[in-house]
């Protein structure tokens, strides 16, 4: 039963991150520049190994993992991968990343791929959101 939920959770996560073919193609989650996409990537991927590490039972030690439940490692992680991706982003692509940028990366953190759909779609309907240009 778990191995099909875990199936369909796949499948479903493959059918929301496809992208429409044209010329102006972007990564799944919507970052347009691949420096960005990578960082958001790696600190993702960094921010769950820190939650297996969290919620790794040690059977014959003396923890054995309920210090720490699914949901407190989860807002844990998210929260540290919400802090860092955005500072890792600026140091990688070296100049300021935009608001929708970093409310892109954000959302990766809590919901991973879909988050920052989501977040791009909410952009695209308020076109207002956007800061104006920085007179130099």
């Amino acid at each position: 039963m778990k191995k099909q939920i875990l199936f369909a959770a796949a499948a479903a996560l493959f059918a929301f991150t496809s992208v429409p073919a044209n010329a102006d193609w972007t990564w799944p989650w919507s970052v347009r520049d691949p420096r960005l996409a990578t960082s958001n990537f790696l600190v993702g991927v960094g921010a769950t190994g820190g939650y297996f590490a969290l919620r790794h039972h040690h059977r014959g030690g003396r923890w054995n993992g309920t210090v720490h439940g699914a949901l407190p490692a989860y807002a844990l992680t998210s929260i540290g991968c919400a802090a860092v991706s955005p500072i890792i982003g600026t140091i990688v692509v070296q100049r300021p990343l935009t608001q929708r940028e970093v409310g892109v990366s954000t959302a990766n953190c809590f919901l991973p791929f879909l988050g920052g759909m989501l977040v791009n779609a909410a952009w695209d309907a308020h076109p207002e959101w956007s800061a104006p240009p920085r007179r130099r």
